[in-house]
């Protein structure tokens, strides 16, 4: 997958919050990426190189909470978040 195509899934999937406190754990950014590329016709990237993007694209801070990282002040939004929340979360349909 290009860069190109990497700044448009955090176009689309992830929003920046002014609340620090909130976030996303890696587990949740990177499904959200994975139903983002299934619903975009996509394969996904390796979690490395996917990592790696997101550390070029300014997304590299972590921070551990509850004995796991996340990456702070950002949330998810779009269908990518709704097919994502819904496959975690078989309960809820």
């Amino acid at each position: 997958m290009t860069d190109l195509k990497y700044t448009r899934f955090l176009a689309e999937c992830i929003t920046v919050e002014a609340d620090d406190a909130s976030g996303l754990t890696e587990d949740e950014m990177y499904g959200v990426y994975v139903s983002w590329c299934f619903l975009n016709g996509l394969n996904p990237g390796v979690q490395r190189v996917f990592w790696a993007a997101m550390a070029q694209g300014g997304h590299h801070q972590r921070r551990l909470r509850a004995g796991r990282y996340f990456r702070p002040g950002l949330g998810m939004t779009g269908p990518a978040a709704v097919d994502y929340i819904l496959s975690s979360q078989p309960s809820l349909v």
